[in-house]
């Protein structure tokens, strides 16, 4: 049987993008098409890997927990996106009333605006309470995540020019 001289390790290669809780992404590459948590988390340089909590960030925009031994499929086209922290917990919250969880007891405003899909530009995003006025957060200012508990928060267009000359 005559080997097939076109195949190399990187056409063999599935291309991940992983980036840490300021979802800052980095291009790496897997030869397995379908690895493990655990997999994500060592080619992103994590170890021991028990240590870190792997976030699969989906094409719909959901955040789904990757556990150690759980597997996702990469053969689809186009590049997959994971969060990897260091982290022993999950903290919920919910944006626009859609529920997330995040490895990391502050969510930059950044961050929450990329994961509701809205351009920074153009809105903001508040911090809402039962007992006290809502509060905007702010770049530089990451809103806390209680460990119990759910946070909400909500997206406002800033301004619009629509309607002027």
């Amino acid at each position: 049987m005559q080997q097939n001289q076109s195949l190399t390790p990187e056409s063999l290669a599935f291309r991940i993008l992983v980036a840490g809780t300021d979802l800052k992404f980095h291009d790496y590459q897997v030869s397995d098409p379908v690895p493990t948590g655990r997999q994500i988390i060592e080619v992103a340089a994590g170890r021991p890997a028990a240590e870190f909590i792997v976030l699969e960030w989906l094409k719909d925009g959901d955040l789904e927990e990757l556990e150690l031994d759980e597997t996702t499929d990469l053969r689809a086209p186009g590049a997959e996106r994971f969060i990897v922290a260091r982290s022993s917990q999950l903290f919920k919250f919910e944006i626009d009333g859609k529920r997330h969880s995040w490895p990391d007891k502050t969510i930059a405003r950044e961050v929450l605006l990329a994961i509701a899909q809205q351009d920074p530009a153009k809105f903001s995003v508040w911090q809402e309470f039962q007992k006290k006025p809502d509060e905007e957060i702010t770049a530089g200012h990451p809103a806390q995540l209680s460990p119990e508990g759910l946070e909400r928060f909500y997206t406002v267009m800033k301004h619009t020019t629509e309607g002027l000359l």
